[in-house]
């Protein structure tokens, strides 16, 4: 069964290209990614950002726990807070414990992290699955198939299409296709 921390290194380093040194924790690696600050750009449709959580998710978990909320705020997201966001938000929003191969966990959930829980619906579509948002015994039965490769290629495909579609629609995204599609050529098929 896949495991989110054989996910987490991959979302630091895409996150802010900062790759996990050997003997280093998890948590110095967010600490090292946390340093380079909260990332603005204009162009970003995802707005604010820190290690990737946006501001928009990062007020909406605020407000479900009574925390203070802001950019300011953010900039001070501890590990811990970062991590529980990405557990319950996109990890167990996606089942990810319950998915049989850590490839194919990898290439779901780091789709939902980096595009939006709407993304379920695009993976559903895949499966010729009601495309209903919530990752029920029907989805874990399409993602859990004994051919992951052809669940993790058809993913692969799905993705690479909506964010080409994404840099065609708008011509302001198209500085972020090349990293987009890096992003996701560097999750690989493994049966581990």
């Amino acid at each position: 069964m896949a495991h989110i921390e054989k996910l987490i290194p991959h979302i630091l380093l895409w996150e802010n290209s900062i790759k996990t040194l050997p003997g280093e924790t998890l948590r110095q690696t967010y600490e090292r990614t946390k340093a380079k600050g909260v990332i603005k750009m204009k162009s970003d449709l995802g707005g604010p950002t820190l290690v990737g959580v946006t501001l928009t998710t990062f007020n909406e978990w605020r407000a479900k726990s009574g925390g203070r909320r802001g950019e300011s705020e953010l900039a001070k997201m501890s590990y811990d807070e970062w991590l529980a966001i990405l557990k319950s938000l996109f990890w167990d929003r996606c089942k990810g414990d319950d998915i049989r191969f850590q490839c194919v966990a990898n290439m779901f959930v780091d789709w939902v992290w980096h595009s939006g829980p709407g993304v379920i619906r695009n993976v559903q579509t895949i499966f010729s699955l009601v495309p209903d948002g919530i990752v029920g015994p029907k989805t874990l039965a399409a993602l859990n198939t004994p051919l992951p490769y052809n669940i993790f290629e058809r993913m692969k495909y799905a993705r690479e299409q909506y964010y080409r579609k994404i840099a065609a629609n708008r011509p302001s995204q198209q500085k972020f296709l090349t990293g987009w599609l890096n992003r996701l050529e560097s999750i690989k098929f493994e049966t581990t």
